[in-house]
């Protein structure tokens, strides 16, 4: 036996003295060809500015652009607002962290502690902080200190915040973020798709940003909402719709704009159901009654019964669909949609932030005697008429608004300091047609326009969305917000929305 002994201590030698040899490739044999350590700075901002915008129609036209009365699918009230928490609720929770916020705080990740990146890790900040407020503005409590780091700190169920908190972080970073622009340092006015490396713009949207988000918390907070307006104002707000934060989105090649994921998705509801979706009677008739010119370049009747074609824009003939059940014995065809040549496009812009969306928040805030009536409400508010109506000649310069038509409108629509509130958020309404997420906080924290009061049968504006029930299966922390901010359903009122 000895000589197999012998025998089997040399295989053993032999074996081991092997390791060292295999070990030397063993790490770059077990690494993708595609993996990347360190994300292209340049390519994650300009994907966040294009994500920025969730593009999961499922969401946000059937639902939020349903109960803010602009856009029907022809469905009851219980269907409007019954959202399946997974199928259609749950895609703004997965869209925002998936793609904004991850490519977000992937810069934010890679830029911290390199001075000469700090353009990069502020436009980031700000982008993160937007994605967040749109997050939390839907259903509360969320994932924020601990979201988007599965990868680098194996957080794979991040902790709920509260609102509240979260409210805090946000404005305090977007007054850092200003804060830390410097000239001096690498600018990314390539990558840049929005301002084009303007540090100015990137300033002016933070502060303008910091306004929304201090006027929304005035309810529950005060002392800091005041803080936060002043410090907005101070900091320096748009000027002019050459501030305007707009994502520009290029066509897509077919019906269907998930195969170009830099077109705008939110006009496929018109163009794949075109007998379907129909503009609503609240905001149709908001238009009309004013004799209102925007009417042409928001609605169109359509130009074929089965076709979203170019049709009808006068204004006259347009009609919105009742806001809720069907308009018994009546054709769809005879109903407005968007128009196609406007908003009803893939390419068609889309505005996040806007100079006259700043102007009717200062009007609030001179109204409420947030701020000095140093310029008054009515001069804000007719600054933020005139820049909401010119700005929609980004959709088509065809459609532009002319300064006649506008004065026109003023004249007949005179600024009412006894209805200011009203007016001032209906506009605000107005103005943020298609960007329904915002629209819908507005609504909850303004009142304004009154939509519901006219039912009789309970119908009431939602507060919230549930959280996804895969996530509720998944992160226990969901608990933890239920219990602090009450039952997951879509009546209970989050921190900010206060009665």
């Amino acid at each position: 036996m000895q000589p197999a002994k012998i025998k089997i201590g040399l295989l053993f030698v032999f074996l081991f003295g092997l390791l060292p040899a295999c070990n030397k490739n063993f790490d770059n044999i077990n690494k993708s060809p595609d993996f990347v350590s360190t994300p292209n700075l340049d390519y994650e901002l300009s994907a966040a500015q294009v994500f920025m915008l969730d593009q999961t129609y499922y969401t946000v036209v059937p639902y939020v652009a349903s109960i803010v009365g602009q856009v029907t699918q022809q469905q009851t009230y219980l269907k409007a607002t019954a959202i399946n928490s997974d199928k259609n609720g749950g895609f703004h929770f997965t869209w925002i962290y998936q793609n904004p916020m991850k490519a977000a705080q992937d810069i934010i990740t890679h830029t911290q502690g390199d001075d000469s990146k700090v353009n990069y890790l502020s436009m980031a900040r700000i982008i993160r902080a937007y994605c967040a407020h749109a997050l939390t503005d839907v259903y509360g409590d969320i994932p924020y200190s601990e979201a988007n780091k599965g990868y680098t700190d194996q957080v794979l169920t991040p902790a709920y915040d509260a609102q509240q908190d979260i409210y805090a972080d946000m404005l305090n970073e977007l007054q850092e973020a200003a804060a830390a622009f410097d000239q001096s340092k690498s600018i990314p006015a390539t990558a840049d798709i929005v301002y084009k490396g303007s540090l100015d713009k990137w300033k002016r949207f933070a502060y303008g940003l910091m306004l929304r988000l201090g006027l929304r918390i005035m309810k529950a907070d005060p002392q800091n909402g005041q803080k936060w307006i002043n410090a907005a104002i101070a900091g320096g707000l748009p000027t002019s719709n050459e501030d305007n934060f707009v994502v520009n989105y290029l066509p897509s090649t077919t019906k269907n704009s998930s195969s170009n994921p830099t077109g705008n998705d939110l006009p496929w509801t018109f163009i794949k159901y075109p007998t379907i979706y129909r503009l609503s009677e609240p905001f149709v008739d908001s238009l009309k009654s004013r004799n209102d010119p925007r009417t042409k370049v928001y609605c169109m009747l359509p130009g074929d019964p089965a076709n979203y074609v170019f049709g009808d824009t006068t204004p006259v003939n347009q009609k919105g669909y009742p806001m809720f059940g069907v308009a018994a014995g009546q054709s769809a065809v005879n109903f407005s949609v968007s128009n196609i040549q406007t908003f009803g496009r893939f390419d068609a812009p889309f505005v996040h932030l806007s100079y006259a969306q700043s102007q009717f928040q200062l009007a609030e805030c001179v109204v409420r005697g947030f701020i000095p009536a140093a310029i008054s409400a009515q001069t804000y508010y007719e600054n933020g008429v005139r820049a909401a109506m010119t700005e929609l000649s980004i959709f088509n310069p065809a459609y532009a608004i002319s300064d006649d038509k506008i004065n026109a409108y003023l004249q007949q629509n005179p600024y009412n300091p006894g209805d200011a509130l009203n007016q001032i958020n209906t506009q605000y309404w107005i103005e943020t047609h298609y960007n329904w997420y915002e629209n819908w906080a507005n609504v909850r924290r303004s009142g304004y326009p009154d939509l519901y009061s006219g039912f009789t049968d309970g119908s009431t504006l939602p507060r919230r969305f549930p959280y996804p029930s895969t996530e509720a299966a998944a992160n226990p922390h969901v608990q933890d917000a239920v219990k602090r901010q009450g039952p997951d359903l879509n009546t209970t009122r989050i921190w900010w929305d206060k009665q």
